[in-house]
């Protein structure tokens, strides 16, 4: 099995081979049997299952039809492919709740107020997850962060804050997903912990850190810069959220924590000029103490580094 980095691979100029068992081709109209989305340019990319396998393929070329937006060292990766994004990852656990499954939840909850992105196709793939998701509207925080003007900055910093307050009304039974399976955040194990995600784990290690498990409610657990998309119209400045995998139900200690140790939720070395990276999460822990969540990162970096 190929590395994820090199899973999309080009078969000729309008075909391309996907985690070795989907065949990606590049068409005038779309197939209304397949998965199928606009190229942005009057063509549509269909996504089918591979009836043959071609004897060889090459890396992508730089045709500019599709480009690897993102790799994780091998973890995930995503493409940008005409109007939509493929991500494939590796699967840290059997039974986690999927992207998809949460996305649907968010979607039968609206209205919301942010956007979020519609999903074409999902498949699992082994070992691996794959979902295809429509592109939103807008740049990242991590593009646009330099550009804001002090007021604009701290006005999105109030926004995801109250998202954040919005989701907490969401209360679940268990800490895990949405469908009541895992919720796979590596930071609420142990640094030298074995993998395991089952809910009551989860709840074993959250009472250990000394959180309130009393209560539990919805949050994304990753809303770092690069998942907070900002678009402008007539209308005003719209946020839109992607990168649901790590969604669930948590203790609700757990959203200003996350925000306050988690160095993923960082500002990208491009998006600073100044500030230090944690500018963001810095803000935004800030905001949500004004709103009144609390934390426990004290008690949390001593259990995470036991």
């Amino acid at each position: 099995m190929s590395s994820i980095s090199n899973s999309l691979r080009q078969i000729n100029e309008n075909s391309w081979l996907v985690a070795e068992s989907l065949l990606l081709c590049h068409k005038p109209v779309p197939d209304s049997g397949l998965a199928s989305w606009s190229d942005g340019n009057g063509g549509f990319f269909v996504l089918s299952d591979a009836s043959t396998f071609p004897s060889e393929t090459q890396p992508l070329s730089n045709t500019g039809k599709i480009w690897k937006v993102y790799d994780a060292g091998g973890a995930s990766a995503v493409w940008r492919v005409g109007e939509a994004f493929i991500k494939l990852k590796e699967t840290i656990s059997s039974d986690a709740t999927k992207e998809h499954t949460t996305l649907e939840y968010l979607r039968a909850r609206q209205p919301l107020n942010f956007r979020i992105p519609d999903v074409y196709y999902h498949r699992d793939l082994g070992n691996r997850y794959l979902i295809v998701t429509g592109g939103l509207a807008g740049r990242t925080l991590n593009e646009t962060w330099n550009e804001m003007e002090e007021t604009a900055r701290q006005e999105c910093v109030s926004r995801i804050a109250k998202i954040c307050m919005e989701l907490a009304t969401w209360e679940g039974e268990l800490i895990g997903g949405v469908d009541g399976k895992q919720l796979t955040d590596l930071y609420l194990l142990k640094s030298s912990a074995k993998i395991d995600f089952n809910p009551d784990q989860l709840l074993k290690n959250c009472e250990e850190i000394g959180m309130d498990c009393s209560s539990l409610v919805f949050y994304h657990c990753d809303l770092g810069p690069g998942n907070i998309l900002l678009d402008e119209d007539d209308d005003g400045v719209s946020i839109g959220i992607i990168d649901w995998e790590t969604a669930g139900y948590v203790p609700k200690e757990w959203i200003r924590t996350k925000f306050r140790c988690s160095s993923g939720l960082d500002l990208s070395e491009r998006a600073v000029e100044s500030a230090p990276r944690s500018d963001w999460r810095r803000r935004v822990s800030q905001e949500l103490e004004g709103l009144g969540f609390s934390d426990v990162v004290e008690r949390w970096l001593t259990w995470h580094f036991t």
